[in-house]
């Protein structure tokens, strides 16, 4: 029975370690690894032929920006094409010929001979009017009024209005024949309008000619005042009472002149004729020349059959391989660990398609704001660098960088300054310790983005406007790179197994429950690893490995040991030694089992998994030599064999510097615990141990150089040295002697 329990234990303990060390099948998975970045060759290759507007200026081709020297080849015209104005001078153009567009008004030409009759008939009425019969006047005249025209004689009754008709007749054909209006002159803001006449007559009046309501009474008042002294009450109340516009506005004949003065607008400038130079390699483009470039291309696309053919699929398709590969040979060959896993390749690639999107949606938005500051490259720089390591990021912002220049058509401006800034931005946050520090790239972000811009914009002599709105762009831009970094950060870590030195920090606490419960119950293999943690950062530091991951990392690799604590020699505290009790086989096994005690513990309290891989692999495949020693010794004396891999860790061995600055300081501290040993002792010792591990293959996954071994072990050498020097001995004071 208990050789069945001991089986299953030990196939627990291989299936466990090998769930820890063996990647999700979709994570290694090749085919899985193939669509991903055959899908990004696609997705980005699209962006380049893929236009919601077929007339997008912004072209593939050509980026054409004045200022810019033309560095293609001479462009001489292969046939005979109009010069197309750019979107935003038609757009322009047509709104000015909108603007432009009089109001158009109806125009009544019977209103002036009602009102004469009106007049007319009223002073019919006047001629024969007494005090007793105004009543039945049919006019808008009041009393008094009324009663001082009465108080003339009949005589100067009669001459008056006779003159009344006269004068007025001739104030109401001057009146109506510069126009009449029914609307207010202050919302007129043409210096004309148009009279239209149906069905199809129409003719302009001058604005300064017309009259409105106020501007009639006031000229009514003026004129009777003068021409009509002793009738001037009754011209007026007459006039004013029944005096109507014979100018009527008409909203919906002015929004057709409108569309009519657009559809005058011409969309061409010029013509170039066959065989004429369009531009020479080298010259400066000017805004007289790039319509030109652009009008070429555009009736090129025209003339062909299909906008898209296969061979510009297939361009695209390419343009887009060249630059993803790019980095993906350098995690090829540099970062085979990142290559490896699935996951990792989607950060970077989808970091890729997202900046390519963005520069994608800024070629497709019009806009007269350079939009194309907001793609956030510098975000996904820093994210990079966070996750992965710095050099990993420059070589991601380099592809990205490349990417957004040639989706917006070989803009060299605006890739060249997202790369000055996503490399700084990546670069500040390379020793990142917390979270708040990346606000601080904010300012780098900015100061990348807007020396480019305005170097840039020096040299081609660009308006002090245009620069100002792309420095405000830039500071935007840099101001949520942070926000947005922090934000993605956030998703990876809490929806993978992805662990940033950020979240690594959460656990350099002493105070850890993990940590509190080995004092408590391994207070030697507690000592131990404060120990080995010292001399693991130490040296991290000196070969420029990743200090805190060493350090933390160190901190949780024998958690394991607490499950049979007194079974370690650190533990075995005026106690007997209890492997004396055991055979050498049970004893190794009992000792294997910390990884897989380790292993489980750790992911109980879901310990990131860049710190458990510290605890299969600070061991490694590495034999338990004690006990290996012992069980060849007791089978010499019984003739029989043993097996080495029943005295060897199950690994895996270790696959970054990290690790193996584990394996070593871990060696190398127990062994300057050993008992009466000098330190030259110490160091021929530890000496040896490494060399032993060099030689058993142990390092071969983890990068380290002989240099970096050099380094280590003098580190080492110092800092245990320094840790085992003896005091000196000082003199008691003398025993002051009795009288």
């Amino acid at each position: 029975m208990n050789q069945e329990q001991t089986l299953f234990r030990k196939m627990m303990s291989q299936k466990i370690v090998d769930n820890k060390l063996s990647p999700r099948s979709l994570r290694s998975s090749r085919g899985f690894k193939i669509l991903i970045i055959l899908g990004t060759i696609v997705i980005c290759g699209l962006f380049f032929i893929v236009h919601l507007d077929e007339q997008v200026e912004d072209n593939n081709k050509f980026k054409l920006i004045p200022g810019y020297v033309w560095s293609g080849q001479s462009i001489n015209a292969d046939f005979t094409y109009p010069i197309y104005k750019s979107n935003n001078d038609y757009q322009s153009e047509l709104l000015v010929a909108r603007t432009a567009t009089p109001l158009v008004f109806l125009l009544d030409q019977t209103k002036d001979g009602v009102l004469i009759e009106i007049v007319n008939k009223i002073s019919d009425s006047l001629k024969t009017i007494t005090i007793e019969s105004n009543k039945n006047l049919d006019a808008p005249i009041s009393d008094k009024v009324l009663q001082e025209f009465l108080s003339l004689s009949p005589s100067q009754r009669q001459n008056e209005l006779q003159k009344l008709r006269r004068v007025l007749a001739s104030f109401i054909d001057d009146i109506y024949r510069n126009g009449f209006v029914n609307v207010n002159l202050e919302k007129i803001n043409h210096s004309e309008i148009t009279a239209k006449v149906p069905p199809n007559r129409e003719f302009p009046l001058l604005k300064s000619g017309l009259n409105d309501r106020g501007s009639y009474l006031t000229k009514l008042r003026q004129f009777v005042a003068s021409e009509l002294p002793k009738t001037s009450p009754i011209a007026f109340e007459i006039l004013s009472k029944y005096s109507q516009p014979n100018l009527v506005y008409s909203e919906e004949l002015t929004e057709k002149a409108k569309q009519i003065a657009e559809k005058s607008v011409p969309k061409t400038s010029g013509i170039v004729r066959e065989n004429e130079i369009v531009i020479k390699k080298g010259d400066v483009l000017t805004k007289e020349i790039i319509p030109r470039i652009r009008s070429y291309q555009t009736s090129r696309q025209m003339r062909s059959d299909e906008s898209v053919t296969a061979l510009s699929i297939l361009g695209s398709l390419g343009h887009s391989t060249v630059i993803y590969s790019i980095l993906l040979l350098y995690i090829f060959f540099i970062r085979k660990k990142i290559f490896a896993d699935n996951f990792q390749i989607v950060i970077l690639s989808a970091s890729l398609v997202l900046v390519s999107l963005m520069a994608w949606i800024t070629v497709e938005i019009s806009s007269s704001f350079p939009i194309e500051y907001l793609i956030f490259l510098p975000a996904f720089s820093m994210l990079t660098a966070i996750i992965f390591d710095s050099r990993t990021a420059f070589y991601a912002t380099v592809t990205m960088a490349l990417m957004i220049a040639g989706i917006r058509g070989n803009d060299y401006g605006t890739g060249t300054a997202m790369l000055f800034a996503g490399t700084l931005g990546a670069y500040t946050v390379r020793d990142i310790q917390s979270r708040t520090q990346m606000f601080r790239s904010i300012f780098y972000i900015f100061i990348g983005l807007a020396f480019a811009t305005v170097m840039f914009g020096l040299e081609r002599s660009l308006d002090i406007y245009i620069l100002g709105s792309r420095v405000l762009f830039s500071l935007v831009n840099a101001a949520l790179a942070p926000i947005i970094t922090f934000g993605a950060l956030f998703i990876i870590e809490r929806v993978s197994s992805v662990s940033t030195d950020l979240r690594i920090k959460e656990y350099d606490n002493l105070n850890h429950p993990l940590l509190l419960k080995m004092n408590e119950t391994a207070p030697g293999t507690y000592q131990h690893t404060l120990a080995v943690a010292l001399l693991a950062e130490r040296c991290a530091q000196a070969i420029g490995a990743n200090p805190l991951l060493s350090k933390v990392g160190t901190y949780f690799h024998d958690i394991g040991k607490m499950a049979k604590a007194e079974y370690f020699t650190e533990n075995q505290m005026e106690m007997g030694n209890k492997h004396d009790l055991l055979q050498p086989k049970k004893s190794a096994a009992t000792i294997r089992e910390h990884i897989v005690d380790g292993i489980e513990l750790a992911r109980q309290y879901k310990l990131p998994e860049r710190l458990i891989d510290f605890i299969p692999m600070h061991h490694g495949t590495s034999l338990i030599k004690h006990f290996y020693a012992k069980a060849l010794e007791a089978a010499h004396e019984k003739g029989l064999e043993v097996n080495e891999n029943d005295y060897r860790y199950p690994g895996p061995k270790p696959n970054s510097k990290e690790t193996a600055i584990l394996m070593i300081c871990d060696s190398a501290e127990a062994i300057s615990r050993i008992e009466n040993m000098d330190n030259d002792s110490i160091k021929a010792k530890i000496n040896d141990t490494i060399e032993d591990k060099i030689l058993d293959g142990q390092f071969d996954n983890s990068n380290l150089t002989f240099e970096d071994v050099r380094k280590i072990k003098d580190t080492i050498f110092k800092n245990i040295i320094a840790k085992s020097h003896k005091r000196t001995s000082y003199k008691e004071m003398p025993q002051a002697e009795n009288n």
